[in-house]
């Protein structure tokens, strides 16, 4: 119970100090600032030698499938809210998957 509310406490902080709050952790299915926006998603992982490489792989995946699954309008990178990347290094290659709202 304790680890429970220390757990929620810590997200809770977080979200207040990145000037979130809590109602906007949940928010994006709808409009966020002034911007139609769909469900969260994330691309496949994508690989490189170099991170920048893979980011940007990561992206156009992330893009193709926002386009495939909510149509041209969405697909912009650029115009996504909550914009941010999972990249680890297991070996020589950089591995990364893009993941956002996408808005219009």
């Amino acid at each position: 119970m304790f680890s429970r509310t220390l757990t929620f406490s810590t997200i809770i902080a977080g979200l207040l100090a990145l000037n979130i709050g809590p109602a906007s952790a949940t928010l994006p299915t709808g409009f966020v600032n002034g911007l139609d926006c769909k469900g969260f998603h994330h691309s496949k992982t994508a690989k490189a030698k170099k991170q920048s490489k893979a980011k940007q792989r990561a992206r156009g995946k992330w893009e193709s499938l926002a386009r495939k699954n909510y149509g041209w309008s969405y697909r912009k990178w650029s115009k996504a809210k909550f914009k941010h990347y999972d990249c680890s290094k297991p070996g020589g290659w950089w591995h990364c998957k893009a993941a956002a709202y996408p808005c219009r």
